[in-house]
């Protein structure tokens, strides 16, 4: 009888550990995740700043809209190309 309630009591102790490693180990994940999305959301906010900056730059020497335009192209030929990146080629090609 003794043998038989340990058995059981330690069968319910590992259920509870397993439940407890899959939950605290997918909150775990979870958090990571989210903190990664928030990152990445940051960034898209920053490099939209910075290519703004960019354009009002060029505009400053009447090239916005070429700037914007070349960019704009090299984003078509390069899909993968990061779009700050290709803000970035335009403005070097227009404001030498």
């Amino acid at each position: 009888m003794k043998m038989e309630e340990n058995n059981e009591s330690l069968k319910i102790v590992k259920k509870r550990w397993n439940w407890l490693r899959k939950n605290i180990g997918q909150s775990i994940i979870d958090f990571f995740q989210m903190k990664d999305q928030k990152e990445e959301e940051e960034n898209l906010l920053n490099d939209e700043e910075d290519i703004e900056l960019l354009l009002e730059e060029a505009s400053a020497y009447g090239y916005r809209i070429e700037e914007e335009q070349w960019a704009i192209q090299l984003l078509k030929e390069d899909p993968d190309l990061p779009r700050l990146e290709a803000y970035v080629q335009a403005y070097n090609e227009w404001i030498k």
